[in-house]
């Protein structure tokens, strides 16, 4: 059995994130790899995104820029492997793991007003829910969870949950079952130890918030975010399997090269790991919001944005700080899912913001071709 590994941020943390685009044509015929490029910096971000969609595992691109107020969007390739229908720059689609930073930024204002703190531990809140295990839970900390720093491991890897996910995608799991399964497994290492990307850690900081303050973190999502900067597109779906809006279909690539249909599955068992739906648009106007420090109190800000030591570079609280070439920082968070791959970040200050969908995963292209589109629109506003 081919095993799919969950939700996770390959595509940030992988050594490989800068290997050049290569593959066999895939929906239509494409020329060999452009090594020259016009001079425009948009021109240059399409060649890139053309090359890449015609080429082996993505079916179509979809990304949208916003540099300065200024936006831009662009899509190329196909919305099925049967090449029937272009993809929309539109689009809505999974998010995967970008859910972390709109569950994360729920937990920062719940410390600006004061009804949690970072250091809270988790016994404070949740207190029976580490009794039996390994893990002391006087010992982990909020942001030790937002930071990917607790020790406990992801669920996602258990077999048991694999052996109920992946014969059946419409199968309903509960938060506390997600929960039970990371904590059932042996501690990576002690909290605050090292950086291990787990989507228990943030299951757990969704719980918090349900305990805190009554409502659960798709409800704080909704009112805090989704209404006030009018994400029209963007939905927390619990337990719905379908996509709403006009969307590609998602795949998942097999070692072997088949695509597998992953359109329609339960978002629960991503919980507030994961388990949101988007568009390029309704991420950019998110991800400008918190950059430009809309929506948290400059400290707190300082805090989301002081990162540990991870694979990619430094680590926050739901978001990850990723160096471009010309040495710019890009603010930022990969989505994984069975279907889609994602990356949305941008420069602190929220001045450019960036988000890139495949409707493919996994996809080791997602990471190094935001990179690479990036560097070319932002440099051109510096000219």
């Amino acid at each position: 059995m081919n095993k799919i590994s969950m939700l996770t941020v390959s595509t940030m943390i992988t050594a490989t994130l800068l290997l050049p685009l290569q593959g066999t044509g895939f929906a239509k015929q494409a020329d060999p790899l452009v090594t020259t490029y016009s001079q425009d910096p948009q021109a240059k971000a399409k060649q890139l995104i053309d090359e890449a969609a015609n080429h082996q595992n993505i079916p179509g691109i979809i990304v949208a820029s916003s540099n300065k107020g200024s936006k831009w969007a662009y899509a190329s390739g196909e919305a099925s492997i049967y090449g029937t229908d272009p993809v929309k720059t539109n689009f809505t689609f999974r998010i995967g793991s970008l859910t972390k930073t709109f569950t994360a930024m729920v937990v920062l204002q719940l410390v600006d007003e004061q009804k949690l703190n970072l250091d809270d531990t988790i016994d404070k809140w949740l207190p029976d829910v580490v009794k039996g295990t390994e893990y002391e839970g006087d010992h982990i900390t909020i942001r030790q969870l937002l930071n990917q720093t607790s020790g406990i491991p992801d669920y996602s890897d258990h077999k048991d949950f694999l052996d109920k996910f992946l014969p059946n995608p419409l199968h309903s799991f509960t938060a506390d079952e997600l929960v039970r399964t990371g904590l059932n497994m042996k501690a990576i290492s002690k909290p605050g130890e090292k950086w291990v990307y787990s989507n228990t850690n943030t299951v757990l900081a969704g719980m918090i918030i349900k305990k805190a303050t009554g409502e659960t973190y798709g409800e704080h999502i909704r009112k805090r975010f989704i209404a006030p900067l009018n994400l029209t597109s963007t939905y927390v779906p619990d337990d719905y399997s379908f996509i709403p809006g006009e969307h590609a279909r998602g795949y998942f690539v097999l070692d072997d090269g088949q695509f597998i249909d992953r359109t329609e599955m339960n978002p629960s068992w991503a919980d507030a790991a994961g388990s949101m739906i988007s568009t390029a648009d309704d991420m950019n106007t998110f991800f400008h919001a918190i950059l430009s420090g809309k929506l948290l109190k400059p400290a707190t800000l300082d805090q989301m944005l002081t990162g540990v030591e991870s694979p990619a570079g430094e680590y926050g609280l739901g978001i990850a700080g990723i160096k471009l070439t010309n040495g710019i920082t890009i603010w930022g968070h990969g989505g994984n899912v069975p279907g889609f791959a994602t990356f949305t970040g941008g420069t602190r200050g929220g001045d450019y913001v960036q988000t890139l969908n495949i409707n493919a995963m996994p996809s080791d292209k997602t990471l190094p071709l935001s990179k690479s589109i990036a560097e070319q629109l932002i440099c051109s506003s510096s000219h």
